[in-house]
């Protein structure tokens, strides 16, 4: 007897007639019953305690944390980032029974391609294990026996293995194998296998349904990469490769790291962070952003470190603007030149990522960086265009109060941006004498603050004595400074007249250093300026320090004194990158 077939209104009616809503959720949320309540924790925002309450009479669920309420349907929708149609096929499913739609013949067409493409799917893993080549080239790429199963990575056989699987196993035709996108046919109408020789991606829907696949050559095809063609069931503006294996720790930890490809998504995984997602591409489509902001309201964006994956970030940040709301944003992680997230960990460590994140930019900062990287003079009417563009930016935001404190953010970052560039022009008027003195600038300034600011350079004698000095004749003076205030018992002004005497020779040259480093700073300016150019002439030793200690890392066959080695390396990265980012105050 044929199985009656069930509308969208009569699915939901069904389902509110013969279920609970408690027991659809409580297979997402941990409920516990509380007289006719159930009560758990909130999936959609972090709480210690429970505020998710759903009642089974009405059919619906509410959380007096963050305010998200409604039915079932509501529910589906934002916890799985659902559409209404994939929600009422899901309902039917738990129901176990057939939905109809207006269109079933495209219907039931959708669900054949599905079911080619897992088989497919199912076909490809099985090639990997008989194919040496293509599980070589993953070892050299680092991905482990472990990936390959989470991902359900493949490889795609030659056309003819492909066409007699499916004629003999499914009885599948190679004209329904063209429709799925598995074979195309060329003007000879010949066959042949769209991901052939290629290491396979399965690539999921919101559903955990595989809608097509990506494809890395393992030939010497010139195309590296290939996907699956947009279709009725492969649409990439609403995939986020990734999702699938990682949503789990996505929704507990509240955070997610957007990549620009498959491997740095399992190359990531693999490290333990697992909350990276792929958006097909360098773009994101509206409907992408709107997933991500479901899942997380402020994102990582970490593309590769070259100008192309820098300029893909830019051109995100743009699109982004238009869709703010309070609340929601996006930060960048900036890797290293020409480093990809997979090549990155090849030579640095989890902590070393965990860096990069703290020291990620803000969206509003990177709109900033766009908007004064497009000017190279900055005149009166040069000046009223960067006010013309903060506008324009702005202006791309819907939402007026996010607009409106873009608007003031960004024209403050003006004011500062033309403050410093006039506190430059009063410190350094000798712009070309400038230019001769820039070779060992900060061992000179050293010397100048021995004459000019005996006292500070008194106050942090240790450390001056404790620097190398790359110039012999500087590094002379500098001993000799050191002796004279160090063991003459005389006042500070009776040093300074003898080191100006002392080294009358050279007392001009150094003087115009005064006036266009020193002369115009408040004292504590001057003091922080010093240490900074302590820090600046310490780098070079602690960075040769570094490499010395990461040798004897890697020779140490103890394991205490390896882990004491290991302190030693953190605490020299650790002032390394404090030095090279700390800016003066």
């Amino acid at each position: 007897m044929k199985r009656r077939r069930f509308s969208a209104e009569e699915i939901l009616l069904e389902f509110n007639s013969r279920s609970k809503l408690s027991e659809l959720i409580s297979r997402f949320v941990n409920l516990k019953q509380r007289g006719k309540q159930f009560v758990g924790k909130c999936p959609f925002h972090n709480e210690k305690t429970p505020s998710f309450n759903v009642n089974d009479e009405k059919g619906l669920f509410y959380c007096f944390g963050c305010k998200v309420g409604g039915n079932v349907i509501s529910f589906l929708q934002k916890y799985n980032n659902f559409s209404f149609l994939e929600s009422i096929k899901y309902l039917s499913d738990f129901l176990g029974v057939d939905f109809y739609n207006d269109n079933q013949f495209v219907d039931d067409k959708y669900r054949k391609k599905l079911e080619i493409l897992s088989e497919a799917n199912e076909l490809f893993k099985h090639s990997l294990k008989k194919n040496t080549f293509a599980q070589n080239y993953l070892n050299e790429r680092g991905i482990l026996p472990g990936s390959v199963n989470v991902f359900q990575i493949g490889c795609c056989p030659d056309d003819q293995t492909l066409i007699n699987y499916f004629k003999k196993k499914k009885n599948i035709s190679s004209e329904e194998l063209i429709e799925a996108d598995l074979l195309i046919k060329n003007k000879n109408d010949n066959f042949f296998g769209r991901f052939r020789d290629r290491i396979t991606f399965p690539i999921f829907n919101h559903q955990d349904k595989i809608v097509g696949f990506g494809g890395r050559t393992i030939s010497n095809s010139k195309i590296k990469y290939i996907n699956s063609q947009e279709s009725e069931i492969f649409k990439k503006s609403e995939i986020l490769f990734g999702l699938t294996q990682n949503i789990n720790q996505i929704r507990e930890s509240k955070e997610i790291i957007l990549v620009e490809g498959y491997l740095d998504v399992i190359s990531l995984h693999q490290r333990n962070i697992k909350c990276c997602l792929s958006p097909m591409g360098t773009t994101l489509s509206v409907n992408q952003l709107t997933k991500l902001w479901n899942l997380c309201d402020i994102p990582f964006i970490c593309f590769d470190g070259d100008n192309a994956g820098r300029t893909a970030s830019k051109n995100i940040s743009e699109k982004i603007l238009e869709f703010l709301v309070p609340g929601k944003s996006f930060k960048f992680i900036n890797l290293p030149d020409s480093e990809d997230p997979d090549s990155f960990f090849k030579n640095n460590k989890i902590s070393d990522f965990d860096n990069l994140k703290k020291d990620s930019v803000d969206l509003s900062d990177l709109i900033w960086e766009i908007i004064i990287g497009s000017f190279n003079e900055f005149t009166p009417e040069l000046l009223a265009k960067v006010d013309e563009t903060i506008k324009f930016y702005s202006n791309k935001i819907k939402n007026k109060s996010v607009s409106s404190e873009y608007f003031k953010y960004l024209k403050d970052k003006k004011n500062k941006f033309l403050w410093e560039i006039n506190a430059i022009k009063k410190k350094e008027p000798f712009v070309n004498f400038l230019k001769k003195v820039e070779e060992n600038i900060n061992e000179k300034l050293v010397i100048v603050y021995a004459i000019f600011e005996t006292d500070i350079f008194i106050s942090m004698i240790e450390e001056v004595s404790k620097l190398n000095f790359s110039s012999s004749n500087l590094d002379k003076i500098r001993n000799d400074t050191i002796e004279v205030v160090t063991n003459d018992s005389s006042s500070v002004d009776h040093k300074k007249k003898y080191l100006k005497n002392k080294y009358s020779q050279i007392f001009n040259n150094l003087s115009r250093l005064y006036k266009t480093h020193l002369k115009n700073l408040e004292n504590m300016e001057k003091i922080n300026f010093f240490k900074q150019i302590i820090n600046n002439l310490k780098l070079p030793d602690l960075s040769n320090e570094k490499e010395i200690i990461k040798k004897k890392i890697l020779e140490c066959t103890n394991t205490v004194e390896q882990n004491k080695l290991i302190n030693q390396y953190d605490k020299l990265i650790s002032e390394i990158k404090s030095i090279k980012k700390k800016n003066l105050e």
